[in-house]
């Protein structure tokens, strides 16, 4: 019997060619696109289930409140919060923390030196809270002693090659300090999903004392273990009673001090947050690539159900003589299942053999360093199983129990025609293909709306001919040599003006400091970003000035002067830009001598155009060296880069050949912002083209079926006199219609999901009809393409062919 019936599927398959091909590519398609994006959801899904017991370990993240408002929501926490949390709650179990404030650090052995992006301090229970995979030494110890090290598989061979690290020292420097550190563990290079991405880590004892459980800068990640079923959110309101037992300084008393627990497992898909140091994941990308996962399989099955059901009268006679010779119902419907069994199988392959392919083709397009399928993952071969028995399901039982209802007296007279609920269905089923694909098409046309706004918007600031030097480590003489370097950066020609600055655009300021007008209370206490600048700042990146004026070297006193951009104008409660100018400014720490506001700058923006202006203030006050130059800047006036970055080594090696030079231009630091909304429109462009093509692969076979069963109708109305044109029109009309109810009913699905996804952009494109219309007519235009050739053939066929044999 089984042989019968492969006999038979085969048979079918090889005399219905078109059919067969628009079936099995729509099915692996959409396959292909679900195991794909399937694979990435379960990636990003992934970040940190290496860690035991992760469901009760918490990000400690800092909240401040003032008058019930929630003013400030870091990332970071101070480095008391975590022994505090311990020793007044016994619902915490155990603490770790991570320092990972001035991170960046230039690490030498001997004549090898690299400047190495996450080197930082961390608790002596690092590697026994997380489960990182440790391949030399004690992972209970080795963190314990001052002036100790471990670092990470990779760097073991870039410093030591092939020797045993172990044992020996590494020289650890920032612009404000050197540390000679012995190697006492390596661990295994972290995998891409953890969201801690860390080369080396210095024990805690190494970091000066006093910062060790300090209460007043919020520069570490903080975690805490909970007891199993301990409730966050009672610790979460406890923690204010217990910070005010540690403001002893003046600098926020006033505000209310608390705390969010983050779930270990949820940290890389949540919004990112001020100080965040890791790459965040996005959460909506993942919830609307989910959907769209689902979308472009059912389409897939969608144009089986269709097809197959349409083919109905061409099988009804098959059918019928089945049933007359005694064929049950439930041997028809096996029958039909087993042809979808085969007919998904082959899917399937094809399917796989497109997931293998992607491997070349996608990191290129979705500008992605790899992107590879997880062959040893148990729960891919489960997802194929999965995809593959309830694809074969879905799409064979429908087809088999509208066939297996066939009358065989009716079937063999040839007068089987369809059910008015089966058109309905079959008419329904190619709305909501069309309706998916709609909603894809504007969801990729908004967001390359969106993305060319954020490029080419005026960002207030220049980025464009920015050369960016890294600031060099500790050295003898600092601030007298790269004084001297500045000056002879400018003396080249082509480098119009070199500033030092604690950040540039591209990246968050991440100092925050409480101020206060002159006269008021400290209950007026506001957080502001603090960028430590020099006298050229605003003139080499072209800072647009409201009111008051610039830095100036010939008035010594604006080295303690203030500028302030027009977010913190406002915040401080000045009227205008003008009012602020002479006004005085009390910065924290330093009340006993109040700083001169002299400018305003316009707004500009600092970060991408996905967050908000922030209060800020340029100053170069003396007595905040201690807020590090983390970057010099080049302004260049000349294309021959190549020649100026050569000498701008020579005479950089002149003054500091223990640091590596390490630059890049602004421009392209700058766009790397939105290297991830790139990659979220090119992959809607790619599967929303994918979803598309599956639904007028199926809309092509439904118009061959369709025109095919209207021939002898054409024929008699081309007798009767109609025109070739109206012929085109009635048959074209079918389509257009439906692909205008999709359209109509894409709008308010479609409205909702850009306003959801547009809402995590401060600065956004307003909605309006084009962003409808230009898909609706771009839809509209490939499915008269598709079915422009049978409608054609239709219209200009001779009707003596299709009447000759009535």
């Amino acid at each position: 019997m089984l042989r019968h019936y492969c006999t038979v599927v085969f048979r079918t398959i090889l005399r219905n060619k078109v059919y067969t091909g628009i079936v099995v590519i729509g099915l692996a398609f959409g396959m292909a696109a679900f195991l794909l994006i399937s694979g990435y959801v379960r990636f990003e899904q992934s970040y940190d289930r290496i860690h035991p017991g992760g469901d009760r370990i918490y990000r400690v993240e800092s909240l401040f409140f003032k008058n019930g408002v929630k003013t400030d929501h870091w990332a970071t926490s101070t480095n008391g919060y975590a022994p505090a949390m311990k020793q007044a709650f016994p619902e915490v179990e155990a603490y770790t923390r991570i320092a990972w404030r001035g991170s960046t650090r230039m690490v030498r052995y001997e004549a090898t030196k690299f400047r190495e992006d996450h080197v930082c301090f961390a608790d002596s229970n690092f590697f026994t809270f997380f489960n990182y995979p440790v391949l030399k030494g004690d992972r209970n110890s080795f963190l314990t002693a001052p002036n100790t090290v471990v670092i990470s598989e990779s760097a073991a061979k870039r410093y030591f090659g092939n020797a045993d690290p172990l044992g020996k020292y590494l020289d650890v420097s920032t612009i404000a300090s050197t540390f000679h550190c012995q190697v006492t563990g390596v661990f295994a290079d972290l995998p891409q999903n953890s969201t801690m991405q860390f080369t080396m880590l210095l024990s805690w004892t190494t970091a000066r004392r006093i910062t060790w459980d300090f209460w007043y800068q919020h520069e570490s990640y903080s975690f805490v273990r909970l007891r199993p079923h301990a409730d966050p959110q009672k610790l979460i309101a406890k923690f204010p009673a217990l910070s005010d037992k540690y403001k002893t300084e003046e600098t926020m008393r006033e505000s209310v001090w608390s705390i969010d627990l983050v779930p270990l497992y949820d940290l890389h898909l949540n919004p990112a947050k001020q100080n965040e140091i890791e790459v965040k994941g996005n959460r909506q990308a993942v919830l609307f690539l989910s959907a769209i996962a689902f979308v472009i399989l059912i389409i897939g099955w969608v144009n089986y159900i269709n097809l197959s059901t349409a083919r109905a009268m061409d099988r009804a006679r098959e059918i019928g003589i089945r049933k007359a010779v005694g064929s049950h119902k439930s041997l028809l419907i096996f029958q039909f299942l087993f042809e979808s069994l085969l007919l998904n199988g082959l899917a399937l392959v094809l399917a796989i053999i497109l997931v293998i392919s992607s491997g070349w083709v996608l990191p290129g397009f979705l500008d992605i360093q790899t992107y590879s399928f997880d062959w040893y993952s148990p729960g891919q071969y489960g997802l194929f199983a999965l995809v593959f028995l309830v694809g074969t399901g879905i799409s064979g039982l429908y087809p088999a129990l509208v066939l297996s209802k066939v009358k065989p007296a009716l079937a063999l007279k040839g007068q089987y025609r369809f059910t008015g609920s089966g058109a309905l269905l079959r008419k329904g089923l190619v709305v909501f293909q069309f309706v998916t694909s709609m909603v894809l098409m504007v969801g990729t046309f908004v967001a390359w709306r969106q993305l060319s706004y954020m490029m080419n918007q005026d960002l207030g600031v220049r980025v464009d001919q920015i050369l960016v030097l890294r600031a060099p480590v500790k050295t003898e003489n600092y601030d007298q040599k790269t004084q001297t370097l500045k000056n002879e950066l400018k003396a080249i020609p082509g480098i119009s003006e070199v500033t030092g600055s604690g950040a540039i655009p591209g990246k968050e300021v991440g100092q925050n400091l409480a101020n206060r007008r002159l006269h008021d209370s400290p209950q007026d206490d506001k957080l502001y970003e603090m960028l430590m600048v020099d006298f050229d700042f605003m003139k080499t990146y072209d800072l647009k000035l409201v009111a008051g004026r610039s830095f100036d070297r010939n008035r010594p006193a604006d080295s303690l002067g203030l500028v302030l951009n027009e977010s913190a104008v406002k915040q401080f409660g000045f009227q205008s830009s003008e009012q602020a100018i002479g006004e005085k400014i009390l910065l924290e720490t330093t009340h006993d001598r109040p700083n001169e506001i002299i400018g305003v700058v316009r707004d500009y923006h600092q970060q991408s155009l996905q967050k908000q202006f922030t209060p800020l203030i340029l100053f170069m006050d003396p007595r905040y060296r201690w807020l590090p130059t983390d970057y010099y800047s080049l302004k260049i006036s000349t294309d021959q880069v190549d020649g100026l970055v050569d000498k701008v080594q020579a005479v950089w090696g002149k003054f500091f050949p223990e640091s590596s030079m390490d630059y890049f231009f602004l421009d392209d630091f700058f766009n790397r912002q939105y290297r991830q909304d790139r990659q979220f429109g090119r992959t809607f462009l790619l599967f929303s083209s994918l979803a598309i093509l599956i639904a007028c692969m199926g809309l092509f076979g439904m118009t061959s079926y369709s025109t095919a069963r209207r021939t002898k109708e054409i024929g008699v109305r081309k007798v009767l006199g109609a025109s070739v044109a109206s012929v085109l029109r009635l048959l074209a009309w079918d389509s257009v219609r439906l692909l205008l109810l999709a359209g109509s009913l894409a709008v308010p699905v479609s409205w909702y999901l850009m306003r959801q996804w547009l809402s995590v952009y401060a600065f956004r494109i307003n909605l309006n009809p084009v962003h409808w219309l230009v898909p609706l007519l771009v839809l509209v235009f490939i499915a008269l393409a598709t079915i422009s050739y049978l409608t054609v053939k239709a219209a200009l066929a001779n009707p003596t062919k299709s009447l000759q044999n009535e």
